[in-house]
């Protein structure tokens, strides 16, 4: 790699060219990427959806649920399977497990589809389904609201769809999905009273009904060459129409249908998951991108496409974005951007007051090289631009400056000292060419790791990981390459005039000062130093944890659920009333509302809202992200004196894929246990600070009515249960008799009870059953019993399983843990075997993410061990070196203490760049001492070689630690503890750098002279 130094200096045209290509093609890379807020989060989860409202929640248990759970679970590489019965339906949800390699995923949805078909026909008669939808993950980059006042919602879907199919016609959707649709009927309202004065029967109705709404195939006629088939059609062409269908009744002859039912033509009954913008009805319409688009070059013309729609719609139809993605992105990518800029701007200041311009422009200049270099192979890499992989940038900047100054700065002093420009450039390269290319390879190796994890945390980590590496690697080429033929042009000759001694220099000499008496008394130097490095690991306890912040979104979550089994028209009248108090805050620009379902997913880190039709979800845009909080907590004073009667939860989103907090997973076989014991968790959570989530995913009971039938009467009547359930279904919800067709649209003609006859218990006692010509009422035969039955139950892994959540925005969820851990272990004990307590959330995920980590250590550690000793060939230097590794941790507490911060996963990450950036520290001042010790003696040698490496060292720090304060102080959640860290660790690990090596370096080498070892780069054995 010498060479490489040769070939730029005596290349100096293609040195050029390849400086000009490099940025080049960097500028074009990075215009062209591809661009999100995130590292793309790949969702290892199928949904198995089967229903049979006739079934108890027990034998849906047992005969569909546990079925098809024993299905999923046989599968290979599947983890876990999740299953939530309510409502009559089974919901599982089967997730694959983060070490099946991504291209497995369709393999094993797919098996999962065959399996799941292959016992279709062994469930209860009446399962609907299963179905099994593998697009659970699917992200929507923009959510749209078609609103229109005075417009009726069949016509609001008609605007919507006309914007779905403009959506579709645009380049780089790959779908767009409406909510909030309702199926129009026309409703047949039977009246009881009045079908009993006219002595009808339902009979003729739907007889009527059926023989003349058709169209049928009337055979063919000949005609000339042609045969042409015949069509007999009777179809309905209006509602007025349907009302004068006459039927046929005994003893009355012909009368018109609307003496016998009244005729309407309305939405269904009870609505289906609707939605409103502003308390408005709207339709959504959720476009989704194709893989591979910028979403910020996307963004733009979405936003036009919707505005030119919105001008060719009728007066009074409008376009809302509820959530648009790419600004969002934009914001994330631009503010992330800054911080890099800024961090580059103050390693150039800090450069340009210590160096000189001219010193300070060749280092400077490694840094577009090397992002230029990155940008290039980060797309091959699967690496997109985002927050994480920008930010790895930013971690880069101090490893990368410290190549090119530990060249340029040794160019200089040799050119100080004499040497001629060229010759200088060529004996650094000589010198610093293995030295860099181990410090470079042990740093990556640091992060071997992140390449091993797998999940959200790996696919976040990856990203890091590829673009410190691509970052160094291009550090590594131009320091050698580009930068020597830079310095040799810009680096000038020495003047014969007596050089001035600088403040770096008046420094070195203290500090050359110092290590003379560190080698002397190296013992007491290390029980120093080990003292400090002691006391920072003891404040270790004390940092918060946490593994992903809370989202700065201009964005808060609103979570609306009331007792099961509320009527969803119960619960749509509560998120209106929501709804308009938060539109009359200020600070609200605009809130969707949806009821009966979460609606879709715009971010990954979405908690989905139950599908159910006493919740509603509810998003709620404000003018900046403080806006949020603040209206966050005027909204909790708010509800819990104006909607006594609901749980509402305000929450603001989550990075990193997952939700903050502790989760209680509590499992076993009794369910009247397991809520027990969920409601004795929930009271330890409650007595925490700052709780704004404390909830079990069973839900209250909720009431049922069993009609217990005296079947000896109901056989005199000439009917089985069965005549009579479908009856009542059809009676109360609706039985479908026929089909009105308008144009393209099929509506369905629905028979039921009118409204006064339904809509209470009371009026269940006069439902209509019809029996031999005879209209009987239920109480005829049957008496109501209502009942207390689970509204919810879950399982995982076929077994029971009851979940409390808990969120505070006050404590860390490793303080809530402890806060609640005393009662979780008397539970624990209460319970007994049968029943197990276990902690998950974001406590196990953090633990999980650090066993993963540590996982990948040893790898690590071997990479690193191989690398070192190629580098040095002494077992000393290595041990040396890997023992400079705990330094990190001195000044890591005391910076994250100070200013508030918690350890997170990207803290974590932090910490692996530190141990980089001293491991390079350490391998050149080592090599350094080597180098001198070829011409005095050991002593000597350290305190000359200390004195030489004193300023790139502390230069390397300083830049590090100055350039990370942008984002320590504005960088954000996601990014300012892990520049806190940095910036302590760093300051604190380079000083005390300074004098555990050089003392190390002296005890480990004691009992050698310096005639015996020279060290490594001499031919005679040396010594171990």
């Amino acid at each position: 790699m010498t060479s490489l130094t040769g070939l730029g200096l005596s290349r100096s045209r293609v040195t050029i060219l390849v400086m000009m290509l490099t940025v080049a093609i960097g500028l074009v890379s990075y215009l062209n990427f591809p661009k999100r807020e995130d590292p793309a989060i790949t969702v290892r989860t199928a949904i198995v959806l089967a229903a049979n409202p006739g079934l108890e929640q027990e034998q849906l248990e047992e005969l569909v649920a546990l079925p098809l759970e024993e299905v999923a679970r046989a599968i290979p590489g599947v983890d876990e399977v999740r299953t939530q019965l309510t409502n009559g339906a089974a919901i599982l949800q089967v997730d694959i497990a983060d070490a099946v390699p991504e291209g497995d995923l369709k393999r094993i949805f797919d098996e999962l589809r065959d399996d799941v078909a292959g016992i279709a026909n062994t469930l209860p008669e009446g399962t609907q389904g299963p179905v099994v939808n593998s697009d659970f993950g699917d992200v929507a980059i923009a959510t749209v609201a078609i609103t229109g006042a005075g417009f009726s919602l069949p016509e609001i879907e008609e605007a919507a769809e006309d914007l779905r199919d403009r959506l579709y016609a645009m380049d780089g959707i790959a779908a767009a999905t409406l909510y909030g649709t309702q199926d129009e009927v026309i409703e047949l309202r039977l009246d009881r009273g009045r079908l009993a004065s006219i002595n009808g029967t339902l009979g003729a109705v739907l007889a009527t009904l059926e023989g003349q709404n058709v169209r049928l195939p009337a055979g063919s006629v000949v005609n000339g060459d042609a045969r042409v088939p015949l069509e007999t059609s009777g179809d309905l062409s209006s509602v007025a129409e349907i009302e004068g269908l006459l039927v046929e009744l005994p003893d009355l002859g012909l009368i018109r249908l609307a003496d016998v039912v009244d005729v309407r033509r309305t939405l269904e009954e009870p609505a289906s998951a609707p939605v409103f913008q502003d308390g408005a009805p709207a339709i959504v319409v959720a476009v989704e991108m194709e893989d591979g688009q910028d979403i910020t070059a996307l963004g733009p013309d979405l936003r036009a496409l919707v505005e030119r729609f919105v001008a060719d719609q009728p007066i009074g139809i409008e376009a809302t974005f509820s959530t648009f993605q790419p600004e969002i992105v934009e914001a994330s990518v631009n503010g992330a951007l800054i911080n890099m800029a800024q961090t580059f701007a103050v390693v150039l200041a800090v450069m340009l007051l210590f160096l000189g311009w001219r010193e300070a422009l060749v280092i400077a200049s490694i840094v577009p090289f090397a992002v230029s270099f990155a940008f290039a192979f980060m797309g091959p890499f699967g690496v997109e631009l985002q927050q994480v992989s920008i930010a790895a940038i930013i971690i880069s900047l101090g490893l990368l400056v410290d190549n090119g100054l530990v060249i340029v700065e040794d160019m200089e002093r040799r050119i100080r000292a004499g040497e001629a420009r060229e010759d200088a450039a060529l004996a650094a390269g000589r010198q610093y060419t293995m030295p860099l290319l181990i410090a470079s390879i042990t740093t990556v190796s640091a992060f071997l790791p992140l390449f091993l994890l797998d999940g959200t945390e790996g696919q976040y980590g990856y990203s890091l990981g590829v673009v410190v590496m691509l970052m160094l690697t291009g550090s590594f080429l131009s320091a050698l390459y580009l930068l020597p033929r830079l310095a040799v042009w810009i680096i000038p000759e020495p003047s014969d005039k007596e050089e001035t001694r600088g403040f770096f220099d008046r420094l070195a000499d203290g500090y050359s000062w110092l290590v003379h008496r560190v080698v002397r008394a190296p013992l007491v130097t290390l029980a120093l130093v080990a003292a400090t490095i002691a006391g920072g690991a003891s404040q270790m306890p004390r940092v918060a944890n946490q593994l992903f912040p809370l989202s700065e979104r201009a964005q808060m979550l609103a979570y609306i659920d009331l007792p099961r089994g509320t009527d969803i028209g119960v619960t749509e009248d509560v998120a209106l009333r929501l709804s308009e108090w938060l539109t009359e805050q200020s600070e609200v620009t605009g809130t969707t509302t949806y009821v009966g379902s979460g609606g879709p997913r715009f971010v990954l880190s979405l908690d989905p809202a139950d599908t159910d039709p006493a919740a509603a979800f509810m998003i709620v845009n404000t003018t900046d992200f403080e806006a949020s909080t603040e209206v966050i907590f005027r909204a909790r004073t708010h509800v819990a004196a104006a909607f006594p009667e609901a749980s509402i939860r305000f929450k603001r989103l989550a990075m990193g894929g997952r939700e903050p907090g502790v989760d209680v997973q509590i499992s076993g076989p009794d369910a009247d246990v397991l809520m027990a014991a969920a409601l004795e968790v929930r009271a330890a959570f409650a007595t925490a600070p700052g709780i704004v989530q404390n909830r079990h995913d069973w839900g209250a009971r909720q009431l049922e009515g069993r009609i217990e039938i005296a079947q000896d009467r109901l056989r005199e009547y000439g009917l089985t249960s069965r005549d009579v359930s479908q009856a009542l279904e059809g009676f109360f919800d609706g039985q479908r008799i026929s089909t009105y067709r308008e144009g393209d649209e099929m509506i369905p003609i629905i028979l039921r009870g009118a409204p006064e006859d339904r809509l209470s218990y009371e009026a269940l006692a006069n439902a209509v059953i019809e029996a031999e010509g005879q209209v009987l009422s239920l109480d005829q035969f049957a008496r109501l019993v209502p009942e207390l039955e689970f509204s919810t139950i879950r399982r995982v892994d076929q077994r029971r399983m009851i979940t409390v959540s808990a969120i505070s925005e006050a404590i860390t969820a490793f303080e809530l843990l402890d806060h609640v851990q005393p009662t979780l272990d008397a539970l624990a004990e209460e319970l007994g075997p049968a029943y197990t307590v276990n902690v998950a959330g974001e406590v196990e995920n953090s633990a999980e993410v650090r066993q993963k980590l540590g996982g990948g250590f040893p790898a690590a550690l071997t990479v690193m061990l191989l690398a070192l000793m190629v580098q040095f060939n002494s077992f000393r230097r290595v041990g040396i070196t890997l023992l400079s590794v705990p330094l990190v941790i001195a000044g890591v507490p005391l910076a994250l203490l100070t200013f508030g911060q918690p350890l997170s996963f990207f803290g974590t990450l932090g910490l692996i760049a530190l141990s980089g950036i001293i491991i390079n520290n350490a391998i050149v001042l080592i090599d350094q001492i080597d180098i001198e010790r070829e011409k005095m003696d050991r002593d000597k040698a350290i305190v000359e070689a200390a004195r030489k490496r004193f300023r790139p060292i502390v230069l390397t720090s300083m830049t590090t630690v100055l350039g990370l304060a942008p984002m320590a102080i504005a960088g954000g959640a996601l990014w300012e503890p892990m520049a806190t860290l940095m910036m302590g660790g760093l300051g604190m690990a380079s000083l005390l750098a300074l004098f555990w090596v050089p003392a190390l370096y002296r005890l480990f080498f004691a009992r050698t002279e310096a005639a015996q070892d020279t060290g490594p780069k001499t031919l005679q054995v040396v010594a171990p």
